[in-house]
């Protein structure tokens, strides 16, 4: 029987190996053959031993580069070029753009540790830097960032996205399909003219347009530190004069008594309205509160409360989010009505819809006619009967999910405490 990955020829032994499929995307060719020079067994069974004790080393090393060097990905490719490059302590840079000295330096560390063919080409400036549209860009700038959306849930994660695609297509509807590293200062300008005209058209808000500016600049920023240039990023300092923001208006006490009332919301789905009344009493964001899972949801405790955390549904807005919520009044009842039955189902998470649906019926109701208010208001009347009854700051900041701005020692209050701070003002089913 043969040894391992030996194949006689005549007289001559050679090593034959086909590549193993996790090693296909770091390494071009399927199978490998070649002579081993001896007609020995026992000196070419070593010799082979050690050839595939090599390739496995190398292959496993271009692995741990991240993006494969030989990627159909012509941006994969340059980026873990660049990689291998940073990896040896060189200046990412062409091969044209070396000295003698740099060329020698590089040669020697190859001498030194060869690393597969695909690292060579890389590390001698050979991978030549691809025209990298403004969607490869983005690709790779979402892959980038992956730590901001990975703990989102499927709505806010789809939200976050569909801002940088819809910066992105406004981009190339005002100037064209232009490569990122193309990009001047003359397309942030046309871009920024093109916004203008815009909203005196569709009476839209600068804000909107800075929304696109300022993602595309850290979009752009993101991929010279990636690529290790050292450029301006051409959209610095590009912005639309903003207009003063109109901060939310609270709901009346008067408004949200109507919008409890049965009926009061027309033809809206059951879910939403206990998500309008869950919010009441409670102070929390809607992407919050529609991102409860049943076990968040404590009634059988002295004290009856949600615990708003992070789950498997979405993540929370900041660490301070995170907190323990008594239940009183119409949010109690709420609570215990999705208790029954059994929770959000396929609402569950679905915060944009559901925020959508529910500020829609609160204007086609009559109930909400200031465009400053919506669904949102009630958590600024949650925090307006903190204020008015001059709750302490570290409990209003508790209750709210905010940063306390001081030194924090101990726990704060207690669930009884909170649920005293809240009963007042509490409001209770019609």
């Amino acid at each position: 029987m043969w040894g391992r990955h030996l194949k006689r020829r005549g007289r001559w032994w050679h090593y034959f190996r086909a590549v193993p499929e996790r090693y296909r995307d770091v390494e071009a060719r399927r199978e490998i053959c070649f002579s081993l020079r001896t007609q020995d067994f026992s000196e070419a069974k070593a010799k082979a031993a050690q050839i595939s004790l090599d390739l496995d080393a190398e292959w496993q090393r271009s692995v741990e580069l991240g993006a494969s060097l030989i990627s159909q990905s012509a941006v994969k490719r340059y980026a873990t070029a660049v990689h291998a490059q940073v990896q040896r302590g060189f200046q990412p840079a062409p091969a044209k753009s070396f000295s003698n000295d740099e060329l020698m330096e590089r040669l020697r560390s190859l001498i030194t540790d060869a690393g597969a063919a695909p690292e060579q080409k890389a590390v001698l400036g050979l991978i030549e830097k691809p025209d990298l549209t403004m969607m490869d860009a983005f690709e790779r700038f979402w892959d980038h960032i992956e730590d901001e959306w990975s703990a989102l849930s499927h709505d806010q994660r789809r939200v976050k996205r569909n801002g940088y695609l819809k910066a992105l297509s406004n981009f190339r509807e005002a100037v064209g399909d232009v490569c990122m590293y193309e990009v001047e200062r003359h397309h942030a300008m046309a871009f920024r003219a093109w916004w203008l005209k815009r909203i005196k058209s569709k009476g839209l808000k600068p804000h909107t347009g800075n929304k696109d500016i300022n993602a595309l600049r850290r979009m752009i920023s993101t991929n010279f530190d990636i690529d290790a240039v050292q450029k301006p990023n051409p959209l610095a300092r590009v912005r639309l004069k903003d207009e003063a923001q109109v901060p939310r208006m609270p709901l009346t006490v008067e408004q949200i008594k109507a919008a409890i009332v049965p009926g009061a919301l027309g033809k809206i789905a059951p879910e939403f309205v206990l998500l309008l009344r869950l919010l009441v009493n409670t102070g929390m964001r809607p992407v919050e509160a529609i991102g409860l899972e049943l076990a968040d949801i404590l009634l059988d405790h002295e004290v009856p409360h949600v615990h708003v955390r992070k789950n498997a549904v979405r993540g929370l807005k900041t660490d301070h989010s995170e907190r323990l919520l008594p239940l009183l009044g119409v949010s109690l009842d709420a609570a215990q009505e999705l208790t029954a039955m059994g929770g959000w189902g396929k609402r569950l998470g679905k915060n944009m819809y559901a925020t959508s649906i529910i500020n829609r019926h609160l204007r086609d109701s009559g109930l909400v006619t200031d465009k400053r208010q919506s669904l949102y208001s009630l958590r600024h009347w949650f925090q307006d009967q903190l204020t008015k009854r001059d709750v302490v700051d570290r409990a209003q900041a508790q209750l709210m999910g905010h940063k306390f701005q001081r030194p924090k020692y101990g726990y704060g209050k207690d669930l009884t405490e909170l649920r005293d701070i809240i009963a007042p003002f509490a409001i209770e089913a019609s």
